[in-house]
């Protein structure tokens, strides 16, 4: 870190077969699975290791910036959600979650974690904040400026919650629980309306929102499991490559990363095939220790690095690949 404690590390490229492709790990770069894509999945990547903390100005006529208190080192970052350029990490060595601002280069202090970490972190339509306790079984949920909202709850029902999803239209609130393998439907104030049982999931280990419905990382089946928001199972993939699935998340274009903590790395699945794989083992750029989360801001990919103690972020194409033969 320089003087100034700025917070991302130049990323690094690598030219391979006349292609900028960022440069993954010590064993080599980001692997498609089939060659003669029309460009690089994967274009740029940074890494933040902490960040300048600061504190909410106070007084009748506050500052129009946070007051900067000094730099801030991740310990162990556990979850990460973004939506507008706006970063939730939520860091178990320091029990609390964190607002990070990239264009100030801090992070604010943004809430405590009850049971000591956080299993996920999802930013909703209104830019409230929910963070699933898999501690205190339970989903807590912030407003933007950090109120405590009630939260969601279900003495029976859910008991360790690892993923939230925010239906965008309808103000449903979907939140998966891994012990019953199940995913339970609340409405927006914390009501829970039904639970959706997916047959073909023998244990929930993430989940995330794509074009389909809801996608789950099936953690014993080696599997994503994907199930329509009525709870219908539409169709599986991924059982022939993935060993340890963990996180997921899912963009607009119906990709699938899914990290593998087998070794590392986030598989890339297009069409239930694989067409990337980004990582590997290690602490240099672009490798991983730990994947504990993934959130997709726009056409950003963010990664908890969690055993490195970083957040990585990588900066994805814009377009859909293209098939030989398209």
């Amino acid at each position: 870190m320089g003087a100034d404690h700025t917070t991302f590390s130049a990323f690094r490229r690598a030219c391979v077969g006349g292609l900028a492709l960022l440069c993954l790990s010590a064993a080599g770069c980001l692997q498609a699975a089939e060659p003669g894509a029309p460009r690089p999945l994967v274009s740029r990547a940074q890494v933040l290791i902490g960040a300048q903390l600061a504190s909410e100005p106070t007084g009748i006529f506050p500052q129009t910036r946070p007051t900067v208190t000094g730099h801030l080192p991740f310990k162990t970052p556990v979850a990460v959600a973004a939506r507008n350029n706006i970063v939730y990490i939520a860091d178990s060595g320091y029990r609390q979650v964190f607002r990070y601002d990239p264009a100030t280069l801090s992070m604010l202090r943004f809430a405590d974690m009850a049971s000591g970490t956080a299993s996920a972190l999802t930013v909703g339509p209104d830019l409230s904040l929910y963070v699933a306790e898999v501690g205190t079984g339970q989903v807590m949920h912030y407003s933007w400026d950090g109120r405590l909202l009630p939260s969601f709850r279900h003495d029976t029902a859910m008991r360790q919650p690892v993923s939230v999803v925010v239906d965008e239209s309808g103000g449903q609130v979907f939140i998966a629980d891994s012990l019953y393998n199940h995913v339970v439907v609340f409405n927006g104030l914390g009501r829970a309306l039904d639970v959706l049982r997916p047959d073909e999931a023998q244990s929930i280990e993430s989940m995330a929102r794509g074009p389909d419905g809801l996608y789950l990382a099936d953690r014993i089946g080696r599997q994503v499991v994907v199930m329509a928001f009525d709870g219908r199972d539409l169709y599986t993939f991924g059982n022939d490559v993935l060993n340890m699935p963990h996180a997921i998340a899912v963009d607009r274009f119906n990709r699938v990363f899914v990290s593998d903590d087998f070794d590392n790395t986030i598989k890339v699945f297009q069409d239930r095939e694989l067409i990337a794989t980004i990582g590997g083992s290690g602490a240099s750029p672009a490798s991983f220790n730990r994947i504990a989360f993934l959130s997709l801001d726009r056409n950003t990919l963010y990664v908890a690095d969690s055993l490195n103690g970083r957040i990585q972020s990588f900066l994805l194409s814009t377009v859909a690949p293209r098939r030989p033969g398209q």
